[in-house]
């Protein structure tokens, strides 16, 4: 299964984005609000799963994660 999530606000700074899933990171200059936990507990989530998020930034502004967890589909999960 892939889940991609965009938007079209800020982006992050080249030099920070490889830190935005560590544990109470917050990106200099950022609003002080929130812990900085929600993305490292998004990620936790996804690896708990086989999966890999990866978060880059749009061409014209923003950012974009993606999500990718490996997923079985039985035919039996089809029937009729």
């Amino acid at each position: 299964m892939n889940l991609q999530v965009m938007d079209r606000g800020p982006g992050f700074p080249g030099n920070e984005i490889s830190l935005i899933f560590n544990k109470f990171y917050r990106v200099e200059g950022s609003q002080p609000r929130g812990t900085g936990l929600g993305l490292s507990i998004a990620k936790g989530f996804v690896e708990a799963h086989k999966g890999t998020i990866i978060v880059e930034n749009r061409q014209h502004g923003g950012a974009k994660f993606t999500i990718k967890i490996p997923a079985e589909i039985f035919k039996e999960d089809f029937k009729e």
